[in-house]
Order: C-alpha cells, then sequence, then structure tokens
C-alpha cells in the first residue's frame, strides 16, 4: 500500500510538471495523468471495499450491495464513483466534479478534443480534487515492502516520513501537493464562461445566418430553430417511425414535413439564446468552482443535440449559397 501511494504522489507531480510549461499538449497529457491517478485511486477503495466485506460481513443489514462492489471492479468509471458514493469515500461535489472531468479526459483521449481555451484549467482543477479525494482515501493497512521503492518525486512530499504516522505523512503530503496545484493559478470559472459565452455567441450568429438567408424573404428566428430539427428528423428512420406510428402521412406525400412540425413534441420551439445568455451569465457569476463545472458541463450536454444542428443547417446553407455563387460565376464566364 505504501508503494501504491507513493506512485500516486509521483504521477501527480509529474503532472504538474507538465502543467507548469504551459503547452496545450502537456496540458492534455496532464489531465490524463491526473484521471489516471483519481481511477486507479477508485479502483483500489473497491477492491479495499470487497476484501473487507468478505472479512467482515457485517450482521446489521448495512453491507454494500455486493453487485455495486462488482461493478466497481470492472473497467467502467462511473460505476468505481457509484461505490465512492455508497461507501461515503467521495460524495457530493467531489463525486460529481470527477466524473464530470473523467467525461472531458474521454474526449480529449478517444475523440482527440483539444478544447485550448479550457483544458489547462480543468487539468489544474482536477489535480487539486484529485488531492481532496487521495486526502479522504483511508486504506485498510499501511505496510510496506522490502522491494518497495519511493520515488523522489513522492519524497518531496512526504519529507522524513519515520517522524510520522504514515497516515499523517500522506495526509500532509496530499496537502502540500494541493497547495503546488494551487500556486500555479486558478481560472477554471473564469474560462468556463468565456468559452459558454462564445458558444452561445456562435450559435446565435448562426441562427440570424439561418434567418436571413434561408428564403429571399427571410424567416423567423423561430421557425429556424423548428427547420434545423425538422428536416434532418423527419427523413430519418426514427421520424418515419414515428409517422407510421401515430397516424401521419407517407414520407413522400406533400403534407409530411408539416405534419411532422405540427405533431412531434421538439426539444426546442423558439430561439434559445435569450435563456441561453441568462445560463451564460449565471456561470460566470458562480465563485465555486465546483459549481461552475456542473452548470458548464451541463448546459453543453443539453445543448449539444440543438447546437448540432443549428451548425449542420448553417454549414449546409452555407456551402447551397456558395455552390450557387460559384455556378452564376460560371454562367457569367461562360456567356463572355
Amino acid at each position: 500500500m505504501i508503494q501504491f501511494l507513493a506512485d500516486q504522489l509521483d504521477q501527480l507531480d509529474l503532472a504538474l510538471d507538465q502543467l507548469a510549461l504551459k503547452d496545450r499538449n502537456f496540458d492534455r497529457f496532464a489531465l490524463m495523468l491526473i484521471d489516471n491517478v483519481v481511477e486507479l485511486t477508485l479502483h483500489q477503495h473497491a477492491h479495499d471495499i470487497h476484501l473487507d466485506a468478505g472479512l467482515h460481513p457485517p450482521d446489521d443489514g448495512s453491507r454494500v450491495d455486493p453487485k455495486i462492489i462488482a461493478a466497481a471492479l470492472g473497467p467502467h468509471f462511473d460505476a468505481k464513483v457509484k461505490l465512492a458514493r455508497a461507501t461515503g469515500f467521495a460524495t457530493g461535489e467531489l463525486a460529481d466534479t470527477v466524473q464530470y472531468l473523467h467525461g472531458f479526459r474521454n474526449t480529449a483521449y478517444h475523440r482527440g478534443a483539444r478544447r485550448e481555451g479550457i483544458l489547462r484549467a480543468l487539468a489544474l482543477f482536477y489535480a487539486r480534487s484529485a488531492c481532496e479525494l487521495l486526502g479522504e482515501y483511508r486504506p485498510p493497512y499501511f505496510m510496506s515492502i522490502s522491494m518497495d521503492c519511493l520515488p523522489h518525486r513522492a519524497v518531496k512530499y512526504l519529507g522524513a516520513t519515520e517522524q510520522l504516522l504514515p497516515s499523517d505523512a500522506y495526509k500532509l503530503a496530499w496537502q502540500r501537493l494541493g497547495a503546488v496545484a494551487t500556486h500555479l493559478g486558478n481560472t477554471l470559472i473564469a474560462d468556463l464562461s468565456a468559452d459558454l459565452e462564445k458558444t452561445v455567441l456562435r450559435a446565435d450568429e448562426q441562427l440570424t445566418f439561418l434567418a436571413v438567408n434561408t428564403t429571399p424573404a427571410g424567416i423567423t428566428r423561430n421557425q429556424a430553430v423548428l427547420d434545423c430539427q425538422v428536416w434532418p428528423f423527419a427523413y430519418s428512420d426514427e421520424g418515419q417511425a414515428f409517422a407510421a406510428a401515430h397516424g401521419g402521412p407517407d414520407p413522400s406525400a406533400p403534407g409530411y414535413i408539416g405534419w411532422i412540425e405540427q405533431h412531434y413534441r421538439w426539444p426546442c420551439r423558439a430561439d434559445p439564446i435569450p435563456s441561453w445568455r441568462k445560463r451564460s451569465a449565471s456561470l460566470a457569476s458562480e465563485r465555486n468552482c465546483h459549481a461552475a463545472l456542473k452548470k458548464y458541463c451541463e448546459f453543453m450536454n443539453q445543448t449539444e443535440e440543438l447546437r448540432t444542428a443549428i451548425d449542420t443547417s448553417a454549414a449546409e446553407l452555407d456551402a447551397h449559397i456558395q455552390n450557387a455563387i460559384d455556378s452564376m460565376r460560371e454562367d457569367r464566364a461562360f456567356d463572355l
């Protein structure tokens, strides 16, 4: 266990070194290192609970559901967080935060999402949260064997461990490492707020573009919002199945699009920008980093489908306009 904890100190300190370089690629690397520490700690906690349940089964019915423990020992991060919540190891804001930040790690690692405006602030917040989590970790035992080798990065934070109980030495080490992470800066709320504001502004500009250019006379922004959702849905398998199940016309019928627009319960039927701006302002005024991260992630998750639809429709209309301009230029050149 001593070696395990020392290795987590080692890895977190390495992550902070990467963040100190203030380079986007090192920021991305640091985020992955920190996430790995958190996941390993949650998995070790699950292993501890599994062993304890086998050695000391309670008689009062307070035992954690074995299915939750078994799931936490598997590969899924959310199952490990669920067990941490059930045992009181990571609860409330901290549990929510590590789950949100793990999601950012996944998009960075699996989809190559850069998130350049917020990545460093996210990684630093993850480092502070990891220190908080490890400060709460209570292993069932502290034991060292002759083969253990403390990395020099860990020794920097542990100091002379023989003068303290291991539990006290590591508690101080997490505090010291957290202080280093704090010293590197905290721009999380400002960076998240700026990114969300930029996201809302882009959607606003795209809706204006659609409203002005969809027809020669233009359409309302409310209609533009509906059109973004109606057309992709209407000819999808889901849309055609909905029409068939609710007595709608055949997809080839002239009134099909109008029927779909009228009868389907659209997630958004009006211009969302005013309410999105209120949410952006709410995030900007937040003072709690955990709450700010939650507001940002909830906004991005809840609006992703509509924002994608608006972005796709604007791109398609722009391509159509550019093709029309190119055709007019070709015709004029031919006439000359």
